[in-house]
């Protein structure tokens, strides 16, 4: 089934070709849904534009496209569609759906199929309502990053809006027929490693030692104390942990004891990051004394305050003298993977271990990386200008050396530069540090290729052949995973490093490398605002630290458990039905919790910052999670009083209400197109509560189980139905559960 909108654009198309030639051939019709239901169903705009190309009346345009339209005369198709046009103020073109058409599009819905009762959030909708996929040439594959959490750090709520937008946006693409791949750029390589595997080495100790598990907390504590006691104080206490920390160091220089310790330890994130925090706090507070420990096995003396990055150093040397960081490395992931699971499985976020792509998987790739970068983009400039994905400038890059590091300078054609910094001086995409450490850049690069690259249908020419070979490495049957747009889903500060990073792949040629007819790739940053508190700055917890998403789910979980109960109390026997269970209660409290922490954050409009309200998104009122679930209730409580199936009925809409909530209802799939294009979900929010506010306005004003006849009963349940099933569809589409019962 087509959308409204879709036939509009179609016959528009036609319409413009026919009045205008090769004028109106590929001109957009601008079909949009009319702001006032009093001027029609839809608008064109398309003659206002098209007055300045040909030179003519904006309203004789009007009536030379309406004249091609044929209404009435020689397409039945198009007088099928729409009653006569009209033409209003300088030439806008106001169209109205027949009641006739739309009264057959909804009747050909096909039934829900069977089983499609309860969504299972983990899969893609089975219920379509009858849309059918994009045509096949239409047809991409997306690949989306999104989430992106830190292996040994736990999820707060700064991981909220990237996780559950990137998700909608996922599900959404998927439901039109693309190829979606997930990727969970997973921060798992860098100097905070050194940390986490050095305190799983002190929890391995503190073990031996006989300790409690709190004696990281008690630690903390005591370095507190000595820290407020003062300098000798803090100088002494530090020397104990260093003589502490030698001592275990000389009794097992080998690590055999460490290892042994590895073999049988099953880390859960709650242990580590105690211990993480522990090495952290000693570290910092070491920084201002000479103090050393001499590691024995290398014969080197190592700084107190640097000992992690020793670890680290050995963890990313690789050798088999160091498989013992390698394999707590691989237990930090492995425990942090688990926690970020339990956070997706609660957010019913599709987000599984197989998407997972972390830095550590592109390492290899960057030293490639940078070679690529100078063999490409000289320091002469490239051979040829490359236009810019995000801004459509032209722009040429160069790669040099500055101070040392490898950078990529980005200039427009005549040597500006692109990008600036405060004081005016050219800005550059910093790709290796001075002393060899490469950034977040270079990874991007390496990932971004990774995700364009397909050996069948767009093999990338690479200059650096340690490049190819790396990339082949990470994906040795299709070299890589094909994109044909390619996502970011990343916070607003991050603009200014996008802008400079997709230049910089324009500018390498890689977006328009493969076939002659390959789609040229989309790289697109999905940007959006911050969450804020009342005092419109970050949301934190009283403590002054990030809000921890665990906590704040359940926070939602329970505030949404006491208002259950405050309305069961309330709303008595229902038609007979027994008072809700305790389990149900917990399963409405959960959906409706996790519901409206994530609605209240979908329904914004993603570029903009929002003040995070728990009255506002448990509000039963307004356009809130509980509101559109409580429409959906609603409507099946209509059937739980004994009304009988209605699939074959006919749909008629006599009423202004019947016909208002039926152009809603067919007007899902073009919002899912909508959604698609802009990558908006708040316009998927936004359609979903005009919906379940047509239908109320219908269920107040068309009565259905006391309606006149049978006739009009069975077509107004159909159309509750239909209403209801476009509801859970599109709750499922944001993921989130609708309800049977409130």
């Amino acid at each position: 089934m087509k959308s409204p909108a879709e036939l509009l654009n179609n016959l528009f198309a036609e319409a413009l070709r026919a009045a205008f030639g090769e004028a109106g051939r590929d001109v957009d019709p601008l079909i949009r849904p009319a702001t006032d239901p009093r001027f029609g169903d839809y608008q064109s705009n398309v003659a206002m534009g098209l007055a300045r190309t040909l030179g003519r009346r904006p309203r004789d345009i009007a009536q030379a496209l309406i004249d091609a339209l044929g209404v009435g005369r020689a397409d039945a198709r198009v007088s099928y569609l729409i009653e006569p046009p009209e033409i209003a103020g300088p030439g806008f073109i106001n169209l109205r759906l027949r009641r006739e058409f739309l009264e057959a599009a909804l009747s050909s819905v096909p039934p829900a199929p069977g089983g499609a009762e309860d969504v299972d959030l983990a899969e893609l909708p089975a219920d379509r309502l009858g849309i059918e996929p994009v045509d096949e040439s239409l047809r991409r594959t997306v690949v989306i990053d999104y989430s992106s959490p830190n292996v040994a750090k736990e999820m707060h709520v700064g991981h909220l809006r990237s996780t559950i937008i990137g998700d909608t946006i996922a599900r959404v693409l998927a439901f039109e027929g693309h190829r979606v791949v997930r990727q969970n750029h997973l921060g798992d390589w860098g100097t905070q490693f050194g940390m986490v595997i050095l305190g799983m080495w002190h929890l391995c100790k503190a073990e031996r030692r006989g300790e409690p598990e709190d004696w990281s907390e008690r630690r903390l504590s005591e370095l507190a104390a000595a820290r407020s006691a003062g300098g000798d104080a803090l100088r002494a206490y530090l020397t104990r942990l260093r003589d502490e920390h030698q001592a275990e160091l000389d009794r097992d220089p080998a690590g055999v004891e460490f290892a042994a310790f590895l073999r049988s330890f099953a880390p859960r994130l709650v242990r580590l990051l105690p211990a993480y925090q522990f090495v952290n706090a000693v570290e910092s507070a070491a920084e201002d004394f000479d103090l050393t420990v001499v590691d024995r096995q290398n014969n080197k003396q190592v700084k107190f305050s640097a000992v992690s990055n020793h670890v680290v150093a050995m963890l990313q040397r690789g050798g088999s003298a160091d498989d013992q960081e390698r394999q707590a490395w691989q237990l930090a992931i492995r425990a942090s993977l688990e926690a970020c699971g339990a956070i997706y499985r609660r957010l019913c976020v599709l987000l599984t271990e197989g998407d997972v792509r972390g830095e550590s998987f592109f390492h290899d790739m960057l030293p490639g990386i940078v070679e690529e970068l100078r063999l490409s983009l000289p320091a002469r400039g490239a051979d040829e200008a490359a236009a810019t994905g995000s801004t459509g400038e032209w722009v040429r890059a160069v790669c040099r050396d500055d101070g040392g590091a490898v950078c990529v300078f980005l200039e427009t054609p005549d040597g500006t530069p692109r990008f600036k910094g405060p004081d005016g001086e050219p800005l550059p995409l910093i790709v290796r540090k001075s002393d060899g450490a490469y950034l977040y850049a270079t990874t991007d690069l390496a990932a971004a290729l990774y995700r364009m690259s397909d050996n069948r249908r767009r093999p990338i020419p690479l200059r650096s052949a340690s490049l190819r070979a790396a990339l082949a490495a990470r994906d040795p049957h299709h070299g890589g995973l094909g994109g044909d747009r390619v996502l970011y889903v990343v916070g607003m500060p991050q603009k200014l490093h996008f802008e400079m990073l997709f230049a910089t792949i324009e500018a390498l040629g890689w977006t328009r490398a493969g076939e002659p007819a390959a789609p040229r790739v989309r790289l697109e940053h999905v940007a959006f605002g911050s969450v804020l508190g009342e005092d419109r700055k970050p949301y934190r917890a009283r403590s002054g630290e990030s809000v921890r998403l665990k906590d704040l789910l359940d926070e939602a979980v329970a505030r949404a458990r006491r208002l259950v109960e405050e309305n069961d109390a309330r709303r008595g026997d229902d038609a007979g039905q027994a008072p809700l269970s305790d389990a149900e209660k917990d399963a409405i409290a959960e959906a409706v919790g996790i519901g409206s922490v994530k609605y209240a954050d979908l329904c914004q409009n993603r570029g903009s910052d929002y003040v995070f309200s728990w009255d506002k998104m448990l509000a039963m009122q307004g356009n809130t999670a509980p509101y559109l679930m409580y429409a959906h209730a609603r409507i099946r409580s209509i059937f739980r009083k004994g009304a009988a199936t209605c699939d074959d009925a006919p749909i008629v809409l006599e009423h202004a209400a019947e016909r208002a909530l039926g152009m809603r209802i067919l007007q899902f799939g073009e919002t899912l197109s909508a959604v698609s294009t802009t990558l908006l979900p708040n316009l998927l929010c936004d359609y979903l509560y005009e919906l379940a506010g047509a239908f109320m306005a219908f269920y107040e004003n068309c009565p259905v189980l006391r309606a006149p006849d049978e006739e009009t009963r069975v077509a107004r349940l159909r159309l509750c139905d239909l209403a209801a099933r476009t509801l859970k569809l599109g709750l499922g589409l944001l993921g989130i559960r609708a309800l049977q019962r409130m």
